[in-house]
Parts: C-alpha cells; structure tokens; sequence
C-alpha cells in the first residue's frame, strides 16, 4: 500500500528543486551527445483541466520527456504541486485512487494548479475506472494530467470511457514518436536544415551536401530513430549488443503478457521480415508457419501494432478513399532499428551491429530498407496506430502498384514512388498517373527534378523537408 513517503520517493523536488537534477533519466541525458528535447513536451495545455494520453513504444523516451516537463514546471510552480507517479508496482484501479487520493490529500490546501503526470498507466487493471471516479467526486479540478502507455490499444479504448470528463483540446491523445532523420540530421549538422527549407533552395543546395546526407542516412538506416541507440553510436561507432537485447526483452515480454506465445510471435517476425515491402494476406503467413489460422495470425500482429514495433498498411479502396481491408496488406517495422533487432533474433546473428553493417551493403536490401524509412516518416500523419486512414498502398488488378498513397483533407489522393536507383524516366510516373494526373512524388536515389507538381526528389531531401502532403 503507497503512502506519502513512499510517494516522496518519486517526487525528490518535494523536498528541494534542485533535486530534479538527480533524476536518473535526467542524469544518463546528461551524459550522453545528443540531448533530445522532444517538440511533444510543448504541445501540452497546462493552464486547463485537462486529461492527456501520452502512447509510445517502451524506452522511446516518454519518462524522460516527463522529467524534463516536471524541470520545466518547477521554474514557475511551487515544487509540491508537480506530482509523478509510476503504475509499475501497482496492479489495479483502487490501488490508483488511493495513491491520487494521497497525493491530493496532502496538496489539497490552495488554488494553484496541480500536475498529475502517472507514467505507463496501463499496467494497472481497469485504470480508467480509478481517474473516472476522482474525476466524477470532484478531486481532479484544477488538475492537469498527462497519462503514458505503451500499449497503444489499450490507452485508446480504455480512455474512451471517460467522455466528457476530459477537458476541451482538439489533440487530447498524443503519439511520441521516435527521432526523426531530420531530427537526427539537427543533431548532426543543425546548419544543414537551413539549406533545406523549400524545395528552390533544396535544389540548389543538394548536390554541395549529397555526401554527408548519404553518410546521415546510412547511419540512421542503422540506429533508427531510438535516441539510445542513436547516442551509442555517436559515442562508440556502432551499437552495443546489449541494446538490441534490451529491446528485444521488452517487446517479447510484452508480448508474454499479452498472451502471446513466443515460439509464434518469432515465426511471425521471420515472414514480417522475408515479406517487408510485399503484400501479403494473413493466410499466406498462417501457412508460412505452424499457426493454424489466419484470425490468430492478425490477433498477433494486432498486438505487435499496438505495442508500436510494426505497421500494417493497407490497400486503398480508390472508389471510397478508405482501407480495403479485405485484401492483402504491407508490413513494416515502425522504426527501422527493430528490423535489425529482430533480423538479428529470427536469424542468430552473433554480432547484431556487424550483421547489419555489412548488409546495409546489399542494394535490394537497402532499397527495402529506404522504403521501411518512408514507411516510418509518412506513418506521422496517421492519427490512429491501428488503422490506416491517411496512409495507404494502391493495386491494380494487373498487380501494378503504388507504394504510398495519402489522402488529403479534401479527399484528393497523392501518390508516392519510391524507386532506389538512378537515372528515372517519364514511363515512372505511368502508375501515380492513375490515381492522379496532376501530381505525384517519386523517391529517388540522386535525380532532383520538379516540374509543376510532379516532383523526383532524392529520399534524404524527402526526410528533410517539411512538405505539405495533405
């Protein structure tokens, strides 16, 4: 049972500010390169009652980005008023009341606004019973709340049994995302971004920078957007074994937990990885492996989305500008360091950093990878991480295909090529023309050429530029 020494114990700056500056998280960030400080901690209405989710895969940085939000506050609040709290040692929802109730018992004794930031909020059993029933006692005014999770089913439809008691927002549910190739590219080279602004300067710009732009890129093929394995690779020149392990723990664990059978999630992550970049049905992987229905095959990969380590991406119905879910799917990895994670898994690799190093050197690999990343970049649109309502596939029935295609605001449609190689012709747009004559993208590996809305742009100015593609 939690008690107030207990609840101290997470909560140092009650004692002192400056004791923020002992936080573990705060502590291993000081220590490394790169320092993140994710755009998502500004996106926060704090001077409203308001009930926010935070969802993100495990060790992404979400704990991390509280602590420096509870630094933040501490400059301008009183220090008691800031309250974090993890659910990793509790199991259901009224041990939750009882540690909200504390918490405000203690602090309940003025109108300054308090900051409830509980951290991987679903592993408690029927959590929102416990934030529905403070809120409906009362307890929570002049609250602001912050919950993560890192089950992304999980946190959207258990937050939906608290309508109307959450606050007014237009993003009440936030996705953190891993670092992006332009955050990356920042982090590396900040004066670069600003020769990148526009496509006119771009073009002007890109062949002065192809070289450390091709370097970026090889090296975020191989760490992804995971800040951790970003920072071992900036210290050491490569990364640690022992992060590919960790990685791979939590997710397998997850799965565990989930009910999810090991011996089947590892054939699944085989076909995820043999079929990445092709359509493929469910069925197809059932029979690919000893799981005897295409129904737990989806339960499967169902959670793996939810757990954001792959996205299945759908074929567009064009007719209704919706998912074709019926018909066969594309699988990607949601970041392009658990390729390597589970390459390294399914297939023994000794050395996970050698292994993948030497086969970034495959060119059809390589070209699957860079599909993978744009898979990674467009998925942001997206405001679901089980569905697919902005980012799609497109296929004929004469089998020609469309790698990405988005759909705007306004319903009209944008279709995205990725064809890795040099030297693209006019026959290259034959496929985006069919789903729309006026415009269309096509990735590239050097050819910069934009005529009208028709552009070829080289995959690292895609990653860099902050297009409109809605």
């Amino acid at each position: 049972m939690a008690d107030l020494e207990l609840l101290k114990e997470q909560n140092p700056w009650w004692i002192a500010k400056e004791k923020i500056a002992d936080d573990v998280n705060l502590e291993k960030l000081s220590k490394v390169k790169y320092k993140w400080n994710p755009e998502i901690i500004d996106s926060f209405n704090l001077k409203k009652d308001i009930i926010y989710t935070l969802r993100g895969s495990r060790q992404v940085g979400k704990t991390t980005a509280l602590k420096l939000l509870v630094k933040r506050l501490l400059a301008a609040n009183k220090k008691e008023n800031i309250f974090y709290f993890t659910s990793n040692n509790i199991d259901n929802y009224k041990e939750l009341i009882n540690v909200l109730k504390i918490y405000l018992d203690w602090q309940d004794v003025d109108n300054n606004r308090k900051y409830i930031l509980v951290d991987e909020i679903t592993f408690v059993k029927n959590w929102t019973r416990a934030i529905k029933h403070m809120a409906d006692i009362g307890r929570l005014r002049n609250c602001t709340m912050i919950l993560t999770g890192s089950n992304a089913h999980d946190l959207k439809y258990e937050i939906e049994r608290l309508p109307g008691r959450r606050g007014d927002d237009p993003e009440l549910d936030k996705i953190f995302y891993p670092l992006s190739f332009k955050e990356y590219v920042e982090f590396e080279n900040p004066d670069i971004i600003l020769k990148f602004s526009d496509i006119d300067s771009a073009q002007k710009n890109y062949n002065f920078y192809k070289k450390d732009l091709k370097k970026y890129l090889d090296n975020f093929l191989l760490t992804g957007g995971f800040i951790q394995a970003v920072n071992n690779f900036a210290a050491e020149g490569k990364v640690d074994v022992s992060i590919y392990q960790q990685y791979l723990s939590w997710i397998l664990g997850d799965l565990v937990k989930l009910g999810r059978k090991e011996v089947f999630s590892r054939q699944i992550f085989e076909q995820v990885i043999k079929c990445m970049t092709s359509n493929i049905g469910f069925d197809t992987i059932a029979k690919k492996t000893t799981i005897d229905s295409h129904v737990t095959v989806g339960d499967y990969l169902d959670a793996m989305e939810s757990g954001f380590i792959i996205k299945i991406l759908y074929q567009i119905d064009v007719s209704k500008k919706i998912a074709a879910a019926r018909k066969t799917k594309k699988i990607y990895f949601q970041d392009i360091f658990l390729f390597w994670v589970f390459l390294g898994y399914v297939f023994g690799l000794s050395d996970y950093f050698s292994g993948s190093k030497n086969r970034l050197n495959d060119p059809v690999l390589k070209a699957k990878l860079i599909e993978n990343l744009l898979m990674s970049s467009l998925f942001r649109l997206e405001n679901s991480v089980n569905w697919s309502n902005v980012v799609f596939f497109f296929r004929t029935t004469n089998q020609a295909e469309v790698d990405f295609v988005i759909k705007g605001h306004k319903g009209q449609l944008l279709p995205i090529e990725i064809k890795y190689r040099n030297n693209i012709i006019a026959r290259d747009f034959n496929n985006l023309n069919k789903l729309n004559k006026e415009k269309g993208i096509i990735i590239s590996k050097d050819d910069f050429l934009c005529q009208g809305k028709k552009w070829i742009i080289p995959v690292e100015v895609f990653l860099l530029m902050q297009l409109d593609l809605r």
